[in-house]
């Protein structure tokens, strides 16, 4: 029981700590609201349970001796954060009446976040440090998978929900629309900031 505690902290903190999952899921809250929203918190759900998947069928042994593997994982995930922090700079740059331009359609971020997962190192240090936990407790392999399954569905769901609420709300306190391209700026700024944390990664 201790042992499952711990793993649910660990799931905790990393889900709720700012990271390139909470920022993306911020700014796509504070644009274009909270419907558009939950197909990305599904999408980040879903790319992390697929991580569990293939890293339990074996790619983290293959990751680990196949270094150019490891770059291409990280140079897809660098450059994803960059296009979308770029490009919310972009559509917030010229904007002094209305709101900001039109974002990308909610499904296609949402694949992106889900295929992000696979190149996000927080992703893949959370995954393998909770799995290898969650071993110890003495479970069968299935129970520990059944387990894990649970926890990275309920808490990370719970904690990006939480995000996309002060996304929502950050954008409702500013409602002149200059201030609101400014924070748009400041969330693709900080969309950039997590590709360079990746980079020092």
């Amino acid at each position: 029981m201790n042992v499952l505690l711990g793993v649910s902290g660990l799931i905790f903190v990393s889900a709720v700590t700012p990271g390139p999952n909470n920022i993306a899921v911020l700014r796509i809250a504070g644009e274009q609201g909270l419907k558009a929203t939950a197909a990305a918190i599904l999408a980040v759900v879903l790319g992390s349970l697929a991580l569990l998947i293939v890293t339990q069928a074996g790619l983290d042994f293959v990751a680990a001796r196949h270094e150019w593997l490891r770059g291409a994982i990280t140079v897809g995930g660098v450059g994803y954060l960059l296009y979308i922090g770029a490009s919310t700079i972009y559509r917030s740059v010229g904007t002094t009446e209305g709101t900001l331009a039109p974002a990308r359609k909610p499904l296609s971020g949402a694949w992106s976040l889900f295929a992000f997962q696979f190149a996000n190192p927080k992703a893949w240090v959370l995954i393998l440090t909770a799995a290898a936990a969650a071993r110890r407790s003495g479970r069968s392999p299935s129970d520990v998978l059944i387990t894990l399954v649970a926890l990275l569905t309920v808490i990370p769901i719970t904690c990006l929900m939480g995000w996309a609420l002060l996304g929502r709300a950050l954008m409702r306190c500013v409602q002149d629309a200059r201030r609101q391209a400014w924070l748009a700026r400041a969330m693709g700024m900080l969309l950039i900031a997590s590709a360079a944390s990746l980079i020092g990664s």
